[in-house]
């Protein structure tokens, strides 16, 4: 998959004319606690180490490397506050991307194109209120959970202009169902047979049902996968991909489950080693250490 992503940033690069330097840059983020200090430690079999309970409050940070070091030397980084009912997620990713690891980026490297890399997270894969995704339509417009999507470009050979501009919106503000959208794309089938709006597959207990997700990925057993297989609805992404793409960059995403390719680890390691050494059991402490820490880490 990888090769397959690589290969399409070349070809894209090769038919515009304009190639441009291609420079890799990782992200990940890692947590870091105030009680979280020495696992060992020499000490008399008699004495025992007093430790606070609990990891404490923690700092959540979201960094970019490149092969050279940090991009923009830290200033892409964000360190915030985690607990409580303050979590990372998409969104906030989506505001580093665009205001700091771009612009950072740039700067840093005038004349080049960033490949951007993240892992599979589900943040990482959130996609904008209005992209098209048939897991948001129901066989009949409107109706509980649908949602308004954007407008869309439909590819048709035997039209004039090599296709038509389709509304997913009706007139009256309700978004369109699977039927109608496929109805005027010429995809709903014309004989009686009974065309379900998403195939079911029995729960692994076997005494339910529940929705095919493979239907998501096209095919032309149900409503849902049909519409799935078409060019615009296979050609969305998430709001990460268009931010980064709109801004002339390409991203790919790791293998899932293989954090290990992500040689970002290793500045993650060097940083907890580097508090956990230092460690205070404060979470003032934890504010002063953890930018300590990051810089600190050796470039190579």
């Amino acid at each position: 998959m990888w090769d397959e992503n690589l290969q399409e940033i070349h070809n894209s690069d090769h038919l515009s004319g304009a190639i441009q330097p291609l420079t890799l840059v990782t992200q990940d983020e890692c947590t870091f606690n105030s009680n979280d200090g020495k696992h060992y430690v020499w000490i008399y079999p008699e004495h025992k180490p007093l430790r606070k309970k609990g990891r404490g409050q923690g700092l959540h940070v979201s960094d970019f490397l490149t092969p050279i070091g940090r991009l923009g030397d830290g200033q892409a980084c964000t360190i915030m506050e985690c607990g409580g009912n303050v979590w990372w997620d998409g969104d906030k990713l989506l505001t580093q991307v665009i205001e700091k690891a771009i612009p950072a980026f740039e700067a840093q490297f005038p004349g080049c194109k960033a490949l951007f890399t993240f892992d599979n997270a589900r943040n990482h894969l959130k996609y904008s209120e209005d992209t098209l995704r048939v897991s948001e339509m129901n066989l009949e417009s409107g109706g509980k959970n649908a949602k308004r999507m954007r407008d869309t470009f439909v590819e048709d050979l035997n039209h004039p202009e090599g296709g038509f501009i389709q509304s997913m919106v009706l007139v009256d503000g309700r978004p369109k169902g699977l039927r109608i959208v496929l109805t005027e794309r010429g995809l709903w089938p014309q004989d009686r047979r009974r065309f379900l709006a998403q195939c079911s597959i029995s729960s692994a207990t076997g005494k339910s049902t529940k929705v095919n997700p493979r239907c998501l990925d096209g095919g032309s057993c149900c409503a849902c996968a049909v519409l799935a297989s078409q060019p615009d609805l296979r050609a969305q992404r998430s709001q990460i991909e268009e931010a980064i793409l709109n801004a002339g960059h390409e991203i790919i995403f790791y293998p899932a489950f293989h954090c290990e390719i992500n040689f970002i680890e290793y500045y993650w390691g060097a940083a907890k080693h580097y508090t956990r050494e230092n460690c205070e059991y404060d979470f003032k402490s934890l504010k002063r250490l953890v930018p300590e820490a990051l810089a600190g880490v050796p470039k190579q």
